[in-house]
């Protein structure tokens, strides 16, 4: 999925980044081993004071969050799985 995300994001010329896991976590990891195990990753928008009553961002990275998002799961339907 990792590489499926790369690839796309290259393809369309979408500017991507790799985050540097200092804390926090997703579920991402459990679901990951859950029975058989399920391919996950986590696609997420970088911002600041992500828990607090008001979130910076930047809309750019937004709007090509969601490019990304639209363009990965267009591919992924076209897949024969």
């Amino acid at each position: 999925l990792v590489q499926l995300l790369i690839d796309t994001a290259q393809a369309e010329g979408i500017p991507y980044q790799f985050k540097q896991p200092l804390m926090g976590s997703t579920d991402s990891g459990t679901i990951h081993l859950a029975r058989e195990g399920v391919p996950t990753t986590v696609v997420s928008i970088p911002s600041r004071y992500i828990h607090s009553p008001v979130t910076l961002l930047s809309l750019d990275d937004l709007e090509n969050t969601v490019k990304l998002m639209r363009a990965a799961l267009i591919k992924l339907a076209d897949l024969e799985l």
